[in-house]
């Protein structure tokens, strides 16, 4: 795609200058109009620190209206946002750092800057293949790999996502999600271009979440399974104010026992498998559809979905700037969904048998005892590789557990062990630390 994009702030307050474009976890509002001149203002501070159209910002601070005033003020000078999680070490921030080439660090003040402007000072358009975001995954090494994505992708995943998600003018996004990651980024990015009000908290609180939720003042919401489940925990399963129409469930496997505690109340889940190459999303389920994971997950405008010979997922989008062979193994059912088997990376290799973990994952979820479960491979001498099940349960009885799994999966799929765990390690976008449990249990 060429051509030009509008700037989404700066439209949002030609638009619906009063409207509000931002509230936080406190209850402070900001309309589009005090948005967008902090926004303008941020742009020349930026400017007189030396940043220049393709200078990398290493963008600290909390997340609240200076952050996201200086977030848009830096695609406004032409510059690419390399958002850091305030919540992590210094250590892991400076490894995020040089691994995205951040030029600069620049910490916001607390306050919106102040000053005289106009509506819609700001830059009106942009080159669709500007780089608006660098951001860093690290798939299963733990090693930080830097992505970049384009105001087209951003534009087309906002687009795409608002299409399955349906828009209404009054829409609230709750984001809590860490703003290092795309799910938080491609949130308010569409919350921008959608005019809508995005309520941005400075990180994920249960309590305060699930109140919110329950307030009748939010209408979507980005959420990883973990954190839905947090929520269930602490209110119980009934169900939402209708006021809520939107559960965006992704960037981790969902197992079916969460779904069964959707479905009683109707909860308005609408599952995603996306990819931060791809600015998110790529195939996302309508709300409310709590069909049985084995059906799959539809496609989104603009998306098409091939399995290479060997298995792996390949997309062909303007999100993912054309055709890409994923990391994810997976099908498609008779009608064109998707359904998700696990990473390539993931995938062990049992006596010359593939054994994808989410498989197992996902049946072991479904037993009683089991809280949340994870499956690793672990070297043999005489098959090479054995999945071994690490479990987070108040208690486990081992043959219990081999038998279910019996019951349900071919005999080489069968844990080779099964190891009892207190708490699952997490990452900072609330995913399990796949990498932090390899280690756990090269130990054992």
């Amino acid at each position: 795609m060429t051509g030009l994009l509008s700037d989404p702030l700066s439209s949002f307050c030609r638009q619906k200058p009063g409207h509000p474009a931002l509230v936080t976890d406190t209850g402070e509002s900001f309309s589009a109009r005090e948005l967008d001149g902090a926004a303008h203002r941020c742009a020349a501070e930026l400017a007189a620190l030396g940043a220049r159209p393709g200078t990398v910002v290493g963008l600290e601070g909390t997340p609240g209206p200076a952050w996201l005033a200086a977030l848009v003020g830096c695609w406004r000078l032409g510059a690419i946002a390399a958002p850091l999680n305030h919540r992590l070490p210094a250590s892991e921030n400076e490894l995020a750092a040089r691994a995205m080439g951040c030029e600069i660090r620049w910490t916001p003040g607390d306050e919106l800057p102040s000053g005289a402007t106009s509506p819609g000072d700001g830059h009106r358009e942009w080159p669709s293949d500007q780089a608006l975001i660098r951001v860093c995954t690290s798939g299963s090494t733990g090693k930080p790999r830097c992505v970049e994505l384009l105001a087209s992708q951003m534009h087309f995943s906002a687009l795409a996502s608002t299409d399955r998600l349906g828009h209404q003018p009054s829409d609230r996004w709750l984001v809590c999600l860490p703003v290092n990651h795309v799910g938080a980024l491609a949130a308010i990015y569409r919350c921008l271009h959608n005019q809508v009000t995005l309520e941005l908290h400075p990180g994920y609180e249960p309590g305060k979440v699930a109140r919110r939720l329950d307030s009748g003042e939010i209408s979507m919401v980005s959420l990883v399974p973990s954190m839905l489940e947090d929520i269930l925990d602490r209110r119980g399963e009934q169900s939402f104010p209708e006021s809520l129409r939107v559960i965006l469930l992704g960037g981790a496997a969902c197992g079916e026992h969460l779904l069964d505690r959707c479905r009683p109340a109707g909860l308005p889940v609408a599952l995603t498998w996306g990819m931060t190459e791809a600015a998110s999303q790529l195939a996302t389920r309508t709300p409310g559809d709590l069909s049985p994971l084995a059906e799959g997950l539809p496609p989104l405008s603009y998306v098409s979905v091939e399995v290479d010979p060997g298995g792996r997922l390949v997309v062909d989008s303007p999100m993912s700037r054309g055709r890409l062979l994923t990391t994810d193994m997976g099908e498609l059912t008779a009608s064109g969904r998707v359904r998700i088997l696990g990473r390539s990376d993931d995938m062990i290799i049992r006596g010359g048998e593939n054994i994808y973990p989410g498989e197992i994952e996902n049946i072991l979820r479904q037993h009683p005892a089991v809280k949340e479960a994870v499956v690793l491979a672990r070297a043999d001498a005489r098959l090479g590789q054995v999945p071994v099940a690490l479990i987070q349960a108040a208690e486990i009885d081992v043959e219990s557990l081999r038998d279910w799994c019996r019951e349900r999966l071919a005999g080489f799929k069968v844990p080779a062990r099964f190891i009892a765990i207190a708490d699952m390690p997490r990452t900072s976008a609330g995913k399990v630390d796949r990498q932090a449990l390899r280690s756990e249990i090269q130990d054992r």
